[in-house]
């Protein structure tokens, strides 16, 4: 896959929720091929992607071990989850714009909802 396309794909995942930069792309796409999970391969002077046979290898291992996680715990949903991972990701493409009093303010908020959760529970 090309960078485009990877983007483009986790976009689709995300339903158009979350869309990443090529700048956050760009390190994790290095990270992957330092450690042989991804090699590049170079066509028509584009980069294209394309998964290890390591890559797979731990790519199931990964899927496996979440798999076991949400077997474990059928009450924690892939839509809990999924809701997380868009703070998060929020947060991170934000990140440029959270000073200290931000940070607080973020804080307080997220201890605010995880007490709201525990008088849900």
């Amino acid at each position: 896959m090309r960078t485009y396309e990877i983007i483009k794909s986790i976009e689709k995942k995300f339903e158009g929720s979350y869309r990443p930069s090529t700048g956050s792309i760009y390190p994790v796409l290095k990270g992957l091929v330092e450690k042989d999970l991804v090699e590049v391969k170079v066509e028509n002077g584009k980069k294209i992607y394309i998964i290890t046979d390591k890559g797979k290898k731990e790519l199931e291992e990964i899927k496996n071990k979440s798999l076991k996680l949400l077997g474990d715990n059928a009450k924690f949903s892939r839509q809990i989850l999924q809701e997380l991972l868009q703070i998060a990701f929020y947060l991170y493409n934000n990140r440029s714009k959270i000073d200290e009093n931000n940070i607080q303010k973020i804080i307080q908020h997220l201890r605010n909802c995880r007490n709201e959760l525990r008088d849900i529970l």
